[in-house]
């Protein structure tokens, strides 16, 4: 009976605090090649009696680098619900970048609840004069674990445990050798011995260093996270955009008492503001209706509580303000 109900729920399926790890290595002169580069994130990735399925998978990224991203307004599948998910991976320059986030995480499984309000995931693989060196951390907002509220310690590799099997919070793992160096890090790491292994908000980034090749054309910006909406409620947020062209996304859902879902259908503009603040626009469905969008965000360093994020809509709905969680990340080459 347990496994007729793990099967509906895989084949249904189908459809954070800062943690930093630096391992330096001594001053040198790279390779005369080019910088390699490789990443990929993912808002799911789950397999459940041995299918594996994802949601908003980025795929990786070639050896020359590049930007990819992925992004759904809803992801409700089985035991699985969450809103505003997003990934990207951006390689360029002298380093690669990994996100992902998602919103309202919600997900049941074998008897085990686990919820979120928030979570998310960040690496990056970088070159230094002092040799390749790795970074990354999670966000975990109000995680809880079968009825009982979890305090997050911000620690990589917090295990929390479940009947026949655990949960991993901030999991990371990373490691630098000679010119290369690799970090992945996951939000929440789910494992059910013999049945499910389940990672919600992944993000890995590793790089190969050698010359680097700082081409100020590509600029790319990316972040997720919330503000208070004007109506008081949270609203959830995700976006990217960048200097090539259609590239990014925009997805934005209010919980007010007049609830506004909004998803880009296309990404017409990037526009440097000046500073770090970058704007984003485009087309957009609106509460199901054809409109456009603006939307501007500001990176004003980490980890990303003074950032801050505007929207305005051809509706003339307008919300703006600091981020009371999540982060912009502005993506410089080599910086």
């Amino acid at each position: 009976m347990v496994q007729r109900r793990v099967r509906r729920w895989t084949a249904s399926l189908v459809v954070v605090l800062l943690g930093v790890l630096l391992w330096p290595a001594p001053s040198r002169a790279w390779p005369t090649d080019a910088t390699t580069f490789s990443g990929q994130a993912t808002g799911v990735r789950a397999t459940v009696l041995g299918i594996t399925a994802v949601l908003a998978d980025t795929g990786p990224l070639p050896p020359s680098g590049g930007a990819r991203e992925a992004s759904l307004l809803d992801a409700s599948a089985g035991g699985l619900s969450a809103e505003v998910v997003r990934a990207s991976t951006i390689g360029q320059g002298d380093r690669t970048r990994s996100e992902a986030s998602l919103a309202n995480v919600s997900l049941t499984l074998q008897g085990n609840a686990i919820s979120a309000s928030f979570l998310a995931a960040r690496a990056t693989a970088a070159c230094t004069d002092r040799g390749p060196q790795i970074s990354g951390g999670s966000e975990v907002a109000d995680l809880i674990v079968n009825g009982q509220p979890i305090a997050v310690t911000g620690s990589p590799n917090q295990v929390i445990p479940l009947p026949f099997g655990s949960v991993i919070v901030n999991e990371q793992e990373g490691s630098t050798s000679g010119a290369t160096g690799e970090m992945t890090v996951n939000a929440l790491h789910v494992t059910l011995t013999g049945v499910a292994d389940i990672v919600i908000a992944s993000a890995h980034a590793d790089v190969g260093c050698a010359q680097n090749v700082c081409d100020p054309s590509k600029e790319f910006v990316t972040g997720g996270g919330w503000i208070t909406g004007p109506s008081g409620a949270k609203a959830n947020f995700a976006v990217a955009g960048g200097k090539e062209p259609g590239w990014g996304h925009l997805i934005y859902s209010e919980h007010g008492s007049a609830a506004l879902r909004v998803k880009a259908t296309a990404i017409t503009g990037y526009t440097n503001l000046g500073g770090t603040v970058r704007r984003v626009e485009g087309t957009a469905d609106v509460n199901g209706q054809p409109g456009t969008f603006q939307a501007d965000v500001a990176d004003n360093g980490e980890p990303g509580r003074a950032d801050t994020f505007a929207l305005r809509l051809s509706n003339g709905y307008a919300a703006s303000g600091m981020l009371d969680g999540g982060n912009i990340q502005l993506h410089s080459p080599c910086q």
